[in-house]
């Protein structure tokens, strides 16, 4: 992918910014497109800050002063290739789930973030997965916690891991683009959902 035909983005709130005067979006978009570049062409190795600044045509100190980090970058990375925000929970667990369902197939269509995920899944074999992993996907942690909530109103069961449900969806959403090529279909991503969420109903 060159430069000129990468696709231009734009940037994301980064929850890791200091404060103080409004940041120059343009630059936000610039070394985020240069991260997203490299990881693509060049690997994960070579997607240090020093060549993500050098191909953004910013300052290392620059880079650092939006994420203090390297995976701090790399998560915002994924996040932007990823190409929709995070989505706002509604405190229905089922609700929540089966939305989580649709942005998962959706992203994962992504022919963006398809060039960027070999990478980003041999770094999170080898380095620190759980604090990269909640950057790209915090609302894992946001659903296991509603479903910490919700069991006795909703009528679910309490002895699953809270993580499980979200996990399930992942998983079976990646294991469809793995073995088909292609991500599964609008009824097979809402029968995913039924599924887990039947399993988790609690049995009289």
């Amino acid at each position: 992918m060159s430069r000129d035909a990468a696709p231009a983005i734009e940037a994301t709130v980064d929850s890791h910014r200091p404060a103080g005067r409004p940041r120059d979006q343009a630059t936000d978009a610039a070394i985020l497109q240069a991260a997203i570049e490299l990881l693509a062409e060049a690997g994960l190795r070579k997607t240090t800050i020093d060549a993500v600044a050098a191909r953004a045509g910013v300052a290392r100190a620059t880079v650092y002063l939006r994420w203090p980090t390297r995976d701090a970058l790399l998560a915002a990375a994924a996040r932007q290739a990823l190409g929709q925000p995070i989505y706002p929970l509604t405190g229905d667990f089922a609700t929540d789930l089966a939305t989580g369902a649709r942005r998962a197939r959706t992203a994962l269509a992504q022919p963006l973030f398809r060039a960027i995920f070999p990478e980003l899944a041999r770094g999170l074999l080898t380095s620190s997965p759980a604090a990269v992993y909640d950057e790209i996907a915090p609302n894992r942690q946001r659903l296991a916690a509603e479903l910490i909530a919700a069991p006795e109103a909703a009528g679910f069961r309490d002895d699953v891991d809270p993580t499980l449900p979200f996990d399930l969806i992942i998983g079976a959403t990646l294991n469809h683009l793995l073995a088909t090529g292609d991500t599964p279909s609008e009824a097979d991503t809402a029968r995913m959902v039924e599924v887990v969420v039947d399993g988790l109903r609690r049995r009289a």
